[in-house]
């Protein structure tokens, strides 16, 4: 084992508060991995939630595994240490099930980075008998799993709570060989077995039909909790090495109502479900009593939760600050603002997504220039010095006209916030987050097309070019072509694993392997797809009706800008 690694790792686990160790003595050992950094997935509170929740069952030990920092891959590979767990520094190998969390489609590089440093045959069809059972949960598991489908022995398709003790219990009383454990899987609502369905393909290359095996449920239906109350969602294991590590996190509820088009989350976690007051309450002043200082409210749209009112009051009754990662523009108060100056906030954050009313309505983000102006109007008075804004490029429609306006709304926003405070403070400084659209699975804009790296590229300099005389301007943006190989991977079928499985053998050098794999990536992005074309990702059922996707895509289309000389 390299000791450098080991020692950083204790050193990690020492500054914990939380950790759950448990004795390995005849208990069904379960390693959970997030193919990301610790700093990235400490922050991730389903991750944690499930870790919890595996550990209170007596006969389980389930233990947490990262992709090691850059430089501690270098000296895995050099030293010959496989990865391991945080809590015992068992590798994974000795684990009975492997359980990855992924969240985001770039992470299915490292799920097979991580199994390959193991010793862990990549395909599930390849794995012997001694080998553990490699498993999926997380958002991308009800999304699209199939570019990472042929890796998995199942697939756990949604919320996880219940399932989690489902599975185990399958396990507990069912384990006597991989094919017999399978079976029993399949039974279960909310399990996807991937070689339990035989993919065809047509002459062009389309998804022709996925035919179930016997025993396989021709749909598979995605799990969700119908009571949010029975369960706390809220990090358990306190770090000061994750990003919101200075504070104590709480989900307030599952969903959004709002519809915006673009936008995965606001269509899987349907219906809305929010926790009750009295049910939050209870939480925060548990949360108090255990120390906690500082709250961060989280969830799809915290600021849109019913009754956000009380549960500040809550929050301020029990003695804490609180936090918001993210706010409705045309739903932030004078009360929200002021409650959130008093807890220390400095920066506050706001999505207009584009820069135009026209745009807006496009991707059904129903808040207007006015609104946004209102809310730096409301910043200002209550002193918090900084604003960050979330703008998205490449949209279905977009013009030049409406990338350019991006700037000029940034330029009224700064008109608005260099106004004083009451205090006398200056304002500090407005960031735009631009990030790049991507077509993603279930929403209404599954069938758009992804821009293009280059296109993108292009319209980010426009950005920066209409900005570039603010001093207190600054622009964030991710590379365009990291958003490539987003949509490749948000849409594509099971023979994009192939491309995968050649980035692994690369150490995730994913642009080699674009350059060698024999599949055509536009295939799968720059493509607009056919309403009727079959998707991969059609035998599932995550509570989303194709009719009402189609009829928001042609509602999306009747906000298009007139053609100049069209008659």
């Amino acid at each position: 084992m390299s000791w450098s690694v080991k020692k950083k790792i204790q050193a990690l686990v020492a500054a914990e508060e939380g950790t759950i160790r448990k004795d390995w003595g005849g208990k069904i050992a379960i390693a959970l991995v997030y193919p990301n950094t610790y700093t990235v997935g400490m922050s991730n509170l389903g991750f944690q939630t499930i870790y919890w929740h595996l550990n209170q069952m007596p006969d389980v030990v389930c233990e947490r595994v990262f992709l090691p920092d850059p430089e501690d891959l270098d000296e895995l590979k050099r030293s010959g240490t496989a990865p391991f767990s945080l809590e015992s520094m068992r590798p994974l190998a000795d684990f009975h099930l492997i359980g990855f969390s992924v969240t985001f489609e770039g992470d299915y590089v490292n799920v097979l980075r991580l199994l390959t440093l193991a010793g862990i045959p990549l395909r599930a069809r390849d794995r012997r008998a001694q080998d553990p059972l490699v498993l999926m949960g997380g958002v991308c598991a009800f999304s699209n799993p199939e570019p990472v489908a042929p890796f998995m022995d199942f697939i756990a398709v949604g919320e996880g709570e219940e399932l989690a003790r489902e599975i185990v219990a399958a396990y507990r009383d069912d384990y006597h060989d991989r094919d017999m454990f399978l079976d029993r899987l399949t039974a279960l609502e909310g399990i996807y077995v991937p070689e339990r369905y035989d993919i065809a393909y047509d002459a062009d290359g389309f998804v022709a039909e996925v035919v179930p095996r016997a025993g396989a449920r021709p749909i598979v239906t995605k799990r969700r909790l119908r009571d949010v109350n029975a369960f706390e969602t809220i990090s358990l294991v306190k770090t000061p090495n994750a990003e919101y590590g200075h504070m104590a996190l709480l989900e307030v509820g599952k969903g959004c109502g709002r519809g915006c088009r673009f936008c995965l989350e606001g269509q899987v976690y349907r219906p809305v479900r929010h926790r009750t007051v009295d049910a939050l309450r209870e939480t925060v002043q548990k949360l108090a009593a255990e120390g906690a200082t500082r709250i961060g409210l989280v969830g799809a749209c915290v600021s849109d939760y019913p009754w956000i009112g009380q549960l500040l009051d809550a929050v301020q009754d029990a003695g804490m600050e609180v936090s918001i990662s993210s706010i409705r523009a045309d739903s932030l108060s004078d009360s929200l603002a002021s409650a959130l100056a008093r807890g220390g906030h400095r920066t506050l954050t706001i999505a207009p997504e584009a820069g135009t009313d026209r745009l807006r309505r496009v991707i059904r983000k129903a808040i207007s220039d006015e609104q946004i102006l209102a809310a730096c109007d409301l910043v200002r008075q209550r002193g918090i010095p900084n604003l960050k804004t979330y703008f998205m490029i490449g949209q279905p429609t977009e013009t030049l006209e409406d990338v350019e306006a991006i700037g000029d709304l940034a330029e009224r926003m700064l008109d608005r916030l260099r106004v004083l405070d009451p205090s006398g403070k200056p304002f500090g400084r407005l960031t735009l987050s631009i990030s790049s659209f991507v077509p993603k699975p279930w929403t209404p804009f599954q069938w758009a097309q992804f821009d293009g790296a280059d296109s993108l590229a292009r319209k980010l300099d426009v950005v920066k070019k209409t900005v570039r005389r603010f001093s207190n301007v600054r622009v964030l943006h991710e590379n365009p072509r990291e958003a490539a190989l987003q949509a490749l991977l948000a849409r594509g079928d099971r023979r994009v694993a192939d491309f995968l499985e050649v980035a692994a053998g690369y150490d995730g050098d994913w642009r080699r392997a674009l350059r060698e794999w024999d599949g055509d990536p536009e295939f799968y992005t720059t493509r607009t797809r056919a309403v009727g074309e079959r998707m991969p990702w059609d035998h599932f059922d995550v509570g989303v009706k194709k009719a009402g996707l189609v009829r928001e895509w042609e509602r999306a289309h009747a906000e298009e800008p007139a053609v100049v000389g069209a008659s």
